[in-house]
């Protein structure tokens, strides 16, 4: 067995090292963030704010007087938007695929920030299957004597053949949500892509050079590129995951084309996620890609095709009177 010692005796030399610096340097000022995707054939949102200095404890700042300028494929548009909320704009017009757009917003004090993006065209999909593994949680609730239905849970594994354009680098997200029937509300859930092909560390990496520690084959978003897919077809196979009901609901597959900024800033926020929860003092600090000048964030274009792959019905359930 081996000595636990030399491991104990690196704990307290770390622990010891520990060390409270006072910071001495200036406090930068605010810049402003722009947040934005622009999903095609939608109207979207534009959410602004001003950066916090990273060792400042207040609440972020929304800036709620901005004024905004759209050009659409290079012409100055009509486009409006209005407030809806802390920081938050509404457009009144909408992308759609193939579509430029550069927009200007004045920050009054903060000067002006400028983005552009381009709307992917759709992705192509065929071949759409989906296969539930069913299991009903009865078990639990009668052992609180509850008088409601119980939870019906399952993963759901999906297939589907993507068709690749030729010439052109293209990016891709994944999200799945559960509809339910009743009232229409959505709820993100997980989902996990297993394919040697399309993640690939050495080609990943040719990329985003953010190392092989980072997953994006699962969680809220999967996230991959045409690396290794260019001009081809592909079947893609996953699951979602631990979707559950009370009701009656619909498994929905999201399947987006993104830009290339909207695939950056996704996969480099989410790189930065897994080092804060690793060892950060051996990790490279990542940097959160950004396509507004002027200040920091992300105008984002996604094109997505929304595929059903099941519905889901909880059968009444019957308690025996206690």
């Amino acid at each position: 067995m081996k000595h636990p010692i030399p491991i104990i005796a690196l704990l307290l030399l770390l622990s010891s090292c520990t060390k409270q610096i006072e910071f001495d340097g200036e406090e930068s000022d605010p810049m402003p963030v722009m947040v934005s995707y622009v999903e095609a054939d939608s109207a979207f949102h534009v959410k602004m704010s001003l950066s916090r200095f990273f060792l400042s404890s207040g609440n972020f700042k929304y800036v709620n007087d901005a004024s905004f300028r759209a050009e659409v494929n290079g012409t100055p548009s009509g486009m409006t938007f209005r407030r809806v909320g802390e920081g938050y704009y509404l457009s009144d017009g909408a992308l759609h695929a193939g579509d430029t757009m550069t927009l200007h917003v004045s920050v009054p004090g903060h000067g002006d920030v400028t983005a552009g993006c381009r709307m992917p065209e759709v992705p192509v999909v065929t071949d759409v299957k989906a296969t539930p593994k069913y299991a009903i949680d009865s078990e639990y609730w009668e052992s609180y004597d509850y008088r409601y239905p119980p939870y019906t849970y399952t993963d759901v594994d999906f297939s589907f053949v993507l068709h690749e354009p030729a010439g052109r680098d293209n990016y891709y997200m994944l999200q799945a949500f559960v509809v339910d029937s009743a009232t229409g509300e959505r709820e993100r859930v997980v989902l996990q892509v297993d394919d040697d092909v399309i993640y690939d560390v050495e080609v990943s990496e040719d990329i985003i050079d953010l190392g092989s520690g980072v997953d994006y084959s699962s969680g809220w978003q999967v996230l991959f590129s045409d690396d290794r897919i260019g001009g081809q077809r592909h079947t893609i196979k996953g699951t979602v995951q631990s979707v559950s009901f009370l009701s009656t609901g619909t498994v929905v597959l999201q399947i987006c084309s993104v830009s290339r900024d909207t695939y950056l800033y996704l996969a480099t926020l989410k790189a930065q996620q897994y080092s804060d929860g690793g060892i950060t003092f051996i990790e490279e600090p990542v940097q959160i890609h950004t396509n507004v000048e002027g200040g920091i964030g992300i105008l984002g274009a996604i094109s997505p095709k929304y595929e059903e792959l099941i519905t889901i019905s909880v059968q009444p359930f019957e308690y025996d009177e206690k």
